[in-house]
């Protein structure tokens, strides 16, 4: 598993692209999640893992008291230049606050990221007045897009770089045990709630999966010259049918633990 300062580069890395290159909550999604926190009490949040404010500027907008912390100063640069205040470079392990300083810690498509969830949420509740929310994407049963699809493009960029004389390691870990990590926390540690936010069919293609890679949004490979790179991606846009069409549920929830 990676450590602090790898995900921090990683993140570094990826920060200038990151938003054009993932899914945002959807307004109604953002309003189901304002008014789950509301009615429950939660006004004054840290959410860990911030990033680029994707989620903490429209709950800012909407009312709420909301600091961040995040090991890139990448992300938080980015999460400044938006108008955020309040921002930490800070290990979610090493949080710089006392005891039941917040309402609630939230933690969005993070759990994945850690490397003893169970732990990480323990030092998380010390800080937290009621409790500790997460925001966690449904991958089974259709949801999210396909390993395969992923899978086949990432094999197909090492074996162009093979092919060119440029051999690449394979990145460290499995990134979809990562995600079944996520499911297994929740599956293992039943939150209090669990609730749906955002259920919705996503319609996209090869091509336009593959622009996230040749941004290289997931920060992989991480070192390679420009010129290189641009070579391998016109091999791979040539072996692939950039037109098939890729379909999947998104399913965003929230889960609630500790909140009453």
């Amino acid at each position: 598993m990676s450590g602090p300062s790898e995900v921090a580069a990683r993140y570094d890395r990826v920060s200038g692209v990151y938003d054009e290159t993932r899914e945002p909550l959807t307004r109604e999604a953002v309003d189901r999640l304002a008014s789950i926190l509301s009615r429950n009490g939660l006004e004054n949040l840290l959410e860990v893992g911030v990033g680029t404010g994707r989620i903490a500027l429209p709950l800012h907008k909407r009312g709420f008291d909301v600091a961040g912390a995040d090991l890139s100063r990448g992300m938080l640069q980015k999460a400044r230049a938006k108008g955020l205040q309040n921002l930490f470079v800070a290990d979610a392990n090493q949080l710089p606050f006392g005891e039941k300083t917040f309402d609630a810690v939230v933690l969005a498509h993070v759990i994945h990221l850690l490397d003893d969830p169970p732990a990480t949420f323990g030092r998380l509740s010390r800080i937290a007045r009621r409790g500790i929310v997460a925001i966690v994407r449904k991958r089974e049963g259709g949801a999210s897009p396909t390993s395969e699809d992923r899978s086949q493009i990432r094999e197909s960029f090492r074996r162009a770089a093979e092919e060119l004389g440029y051999p690449l390691d394979r990145p460290a870990g499995d990134w979809r045990q990562r995600f079944r990590k996520e499911e297994e926390f929740v599956a293992s540690f039943h939150p209090d709630e669990l609730l749906t936010i955002d259920d919705s069919q996503v319609v996209t293609t090869v091509g336009e999966r593959l622009t996230f890679f040749e941004e290289r949004a997931y920060g992989y490979p991480s070192e390679m010259p420009d010129e290189v790179f641009r070579k391998i991606m016109g091999i791979v846009k040539s072996s692939l049918d950039l037109g098939r069409e890729i379909r999947y549920r998104r399913v965003e929830q929230v889960a609630l633990w500790g909140v009453h």
